[in-house]
């Protein structure tokens, strides 16, 4: 079973994948898992030309290390095995690309459990993934 968890490196997302170990006996077969970090684009293309690609590039590749780091930590502490994958642009859609190129068969990601007023307002990531997916995802909190 290949599931993907979704990850920004918060206290959120780190209650959400001890959630996911504690509780991945409920899965069947071998588990193939994706640790995920989509790090927002830099949304100035002047500030990228004048810092330079390679620069930026840097910067994504640090951050996302930063957020990946805590998750990283707690599977291997758990021995679970994962891959790591890094992408870059907006969260929700990048989830979503992801699960469906890699063919994923569950989605787990958290919420930050903001109220109903600033998810009308803000959104949330785990609603557009909801919205835009056609694959099951498991929200938890």
């Amino acid at each position: 079973m290949k599931i993907l968890l979704a990850t920004d490196g918060s206290e959120h997302s780190l209650s959400t994948l001890q959630s996911f170990i504690d509780r991945k006996a409920m899965f069947a077969g071998p588990l193939h898992i994706a640790l995920l970090n989509v790090h927002l684009a830099v949304p100035y293309s002047r500030a990228v030309a004048w810092v330079g690609k390679e620069n930026v590039d840097r910067y994504y590749e640090e951050e996302c290390e930063v957020a990946l780091k805590p998750g990283r930590a707690l599977l291997d502490q758990h021995g679970v095995a994962y891959e790591m994958v890094k992408r870059v642009g907006d969260p929700a859609h990048e989830i979503v690309k992801f699960a469906d190129e890699w063919g994923a068969d569950l989605i787990v990601t958290g919420t930050h459990g903001h109220s109903a007023v600033t998810n009308l307002v803000i959104g949330s990531v785990a609603q557009k993934v909801l919205a835009q997916t056609t694959r099951p995802i498991l929200i938890l909190k």
